[in-house]
């Protein structure tokens, strides 16, 4: 039977229980009791403007406040491009690269900005707190581990032999500190010292303690090592102590991971300095535009003006008609030399454009190309000076041997370099994943040595025994050995995980394939867009240099008063604009077609002589690195770095002159006057050409000798490819080849 104090306890707690879990409604006990307001409308009512309103954050204090400066823009504003800044290509690239932390897009930064590649982006892969090296390494460092608790325990047991008649009293102190270290083995090292206080009242009856308290003592060494799954150095280097299957993430995957974030770093600053260039020639042909341009209307405003000297006034004359016709072409021109000089806001060329490298869009204006160009180097968008690019594209003719770009490309493209690492993941995944279909196997070792006395140490210099004397005297100690043994049936999950494994590995093949057939795809394109574009810059040359000999002609036909009529005057100058609109065209196209060839072959960057490195490493990680280099050549004779083009005769075989007098020539008059100024033609100045010098890792050179003409004429003779020089073809010492990259005939250079 309960006592009467047991009851009421029993029943205030019920009732405390019952209250809590929401039956001390009003209503409990009735079936009709409606439901309790899910809100309250008033709450919603005050706090409905407050909970809809718009926040700002809270500005750090330590931010600066300040705002961007800006040059206000309008119409009447004539300080605005009142002065120019010149620029060369190499300038913009530098200052790009100086004031990019984001890789910049010409598409914009404002949408999907996680998307967005940054300069901090390898630095936040490889300290990735869940994925990076350091946190993938942090898993083998030692721990060292303390703990002390203090109890006091006061209890009575149906014993009279325990305690005082079965009052059982004692304080009781645990302390401990262990130190464990994770091997690369998989093995796991602890040394542990345990030491305990216990004072009780065990000591009052006839079978009490030996003294009233106590201090025991162990300093305990154990090693746990697997020996099937979860060994090897291999394994634990690859998928960490505390991998699962599927679950892989050790130093060896996180490598991977920051690898992988470098490629695509070094894929957005790729990116970027190709949109430097395209904005750079945009702006180029926004210029020469806007010039051919203000030329045709300061053309037609002279002969609107030689007409309307001549007009009687009289309605319905041939004069009167052709003021107006005279009157219509200056106003077109007018219209089109406000459009070249403002820009209109179209899509302009950038990565992605219809090539990968970008392909020109002749669309636009000055102003809107030179904030583009702004944008793109991180300078400020407005300023008093207008940029001005100061190099031209280049006229001399550029070839390159399709072996080795195609080989180039495939060994240097960042986006191939990037897969392959994936595949290089996927495969290591597999070798971890294939370790947990082996049953868990530990051998486990433990030695202790133990220490008891009446005090921990013999501090008064007592007779009594203390713990630490006894366990230095080694009086007690213990052992252990075993093994342990886990298998689950049937390795479901582990099997699971491998054909997982094999179904990535294989996805990231195809993927790889896919890459170096599209690589080759974007190749052959650029490839043969250089002879497309060198050949259109040729013929529209040519064609310029007719459109300005008929104007001449025709100009002065009609000044003399003869037999044509103003139609022909006009559309004389209205082929001259085309002409020289399509010819800037063709030039910034060439230039393009040169610049996409280094892009599609992974050579962009070393082009512009940005090198991208990681931080200094130890000098043995040279060393080593060096080591399996060499050792990779001597395995493959046929390696495609092993068998790269690496010095060229010091002595050219004979220079051929490949002019032939068969193609037809330009107009004879070559040098029109139009007023103060002549018409530029580059391509009639001294012969230019252009080299593109090896590099050390360059797969394949064929040395050309090139023709020195005075003139942009196709060659009918084909050239003729000098001796190739292999690795293997080189004997140290014999003093054959020259490594200098240099020769002695001029019209010998390197092309790769």
């Amino acid at each position: 039977m309960l006592s009467r104090t047991t009851r009421w306890l029993t029943v205030v707690t019920s009732c405390i229980t019952v209250s809590l879990n929401g039956c001390a409604l009003k209503c409990w006990n009735s079936y009709d009791c409606p439901d309790a307001p899910a809100y309250c409308e008033q709450l919603i009512a005050d706090y409905a403007d407050r909970g809809l309103s718009i926040e700002e954050p809270v500005p750090n204090s330590c931010e600066d406040g300040s705002a961007l400066s800006v040059i206000p823009i309008s119409p009447d504003n004539e300080k605005i491009g009142s002065s120019y800044s010149d620029l060369t290509l190499e300038e913009a690239v530098d200052a790009a690269l100086n004031n990019s932390q984001v890789m910049r897009d010409l598409g914009g930064v404002l949408r999907g900005t996680e998307a967005l590649v940054t300069v901090f982006d390898p630095a936040i892969a490889y300290t990735d707190g869940r994925f990076g090296e350091e946190a993938a390494l942090s898993a083998f460092d030692a721990s060292f581990g303390a703990s002390a608790y203090f109890e006091q325990n006061d209890f009575g047991v149906n014993n009279s032999t325990v305690g005082d008649g079965g009052l059982f009293k004692q304080d009781y102190h645990n302390y401990e500190v262990s130190l464990t270290k994770q091997s690369a083995t998989g093995g796991v090292f602890t040394l542990r010292n345990v030491t305990e206080y216990d004072n009780n009242n065990q000591t009052s009856t006839n079978l009490s303690s030996s003294f009233g308290h106590s201090w025991d003592t162990y300093v305990d060494a154990e090693l746990r090592q697997p020996l099937l799954q979860g060994a090897g150095v291999l394994f634990n280097r690859i998928a960490g102590p505390d991998s699962e299957p599927g679950y892989i993430n050790g130093v060896l995957i996180a490598r991977t991971r920051t690898d992988i974030s470098m490629a695509d770093f070094e894929i957005a600053v790729r990116n970027l300095v190709s949109d430097v260039e395209n904005a750079y020639w945009d702006l180029y042909f926004s210029y020469r535009d806007l010039d051919a341009k203000i030329e045709a209307r300061d053309n037609a405003l002279r002969v609107w003006q030689h007409v309307n000297n001549k007009i009687k006034f009289q309605a319905g004359n041939d004069d009167a008609a052709n003021e107006g016709q005279a009157r219509e072409q200056y106003y077109r021109f007018e219209a089109e030399v406000i459009n070249s000089l403002h820009g209109r806001l179209v899509e302009r060329t950038r990565t992605n454009n219809g090539s990968l490298g970008g392909t020109f869009n002749n669309t636009g204006g000055v102003r809107v190309a030179e904030r583009r160009l702004r944008v793109i180097l991180g300078l400020p968008i407005n300023a008093i000076s207008l940029l001005r690019p100061s190099d031209e594209p280049s006229v001399a003719a550029m070839q390159f041997d399709w072996d080795s770009i195609a080989n180039e490309a495939i060994a240097r493209r960042p986006e191939i370099r990037r897969q392959k690492w994936i595949v290089k993941q996927r495969e290591l995944e597999l070798l971890a994943n294939k370790n947990f279909l082996k049953p868990s196997l530990d051998l486990v070792a433990r030695y202790r040595a133990r220490g008891f006395g009446n005090d921990l140490t013999d501090y008064n210099g007592g007779t009594n025994p203390n713990a630490w004397g006894s366990l230095a005297s080694g009086d007690f100690q213990e052992y252990q050995m075993g093994f342990e043994f886990e298998m689950p049936l049937g390795f479901r999950r582990a099997h699971a995980a491998v054909r997982n494994s094999e179904l990535q590995i294989s996805r990231a093949k195809a993927i790889l394939k896919e890459q170096e057939r599209f690589v080759m795809y974007g190749l052959s394109n650029t490839y043969g867009d250089i002879d497309r574009a060198y050949k259109v810059m040729q013929a529209q040359f040519n064609r310029r240099e007719a459109a300005y000999a008929q104007q001449n002609a025709v100009e002065t036909l009609y000044n003399r008063g003869g037999r044509l009529t103003l139609d022909l005057l006009l559309e004389s100058q209205r082929r001259v604009i085309d002409a020289n609109v399509l010819f800037y065209q063709a030039r910034v196209d060439y230039a393009l077609a040169i610049k996409n060839v280094h892009f599609e072959k992974g050579s962009l960057l070393e082009y512009y002589n940005v090198h991208m490195a990681e931080g200094a490493w130890p000098q043995k990680a040279y060393n080593d690195a060096l080591a399996r280099d060499l050792n990779k050549r001597r395995a493959h004779n046929n390696y495609i770095i092993n068998d790269a083009v690496i010095g060229q005769p010091k002595y050219s075989t004979s220079a051929l002159d490949l002019s032939d007098p068969q193609v037809p020539q330009p107009a004879a008059n070559e040098s029109v006057d139009l007023g103060s100024e002549s018409v530029p033609n580059p391509l009639r100045e001294s012969p230019i050409l252009e080299t593109v010098q090896p590099v050390n890792h360059t797969v394949q050179s064929v040395n050309y000798t090139l023709p020195v003409t005075s003139s942009l004429t196709p060659s009918l003779t084909p050239v003729i490819q000098a001796p190739i020089i292999h690795a293997s073809d080189v004997e140290i010492g014999s003093g054959q080849f020259d490594f200098s990259g240099t020769t002695n005939e001029p019209e010998s250079v390197w092309l790769h």
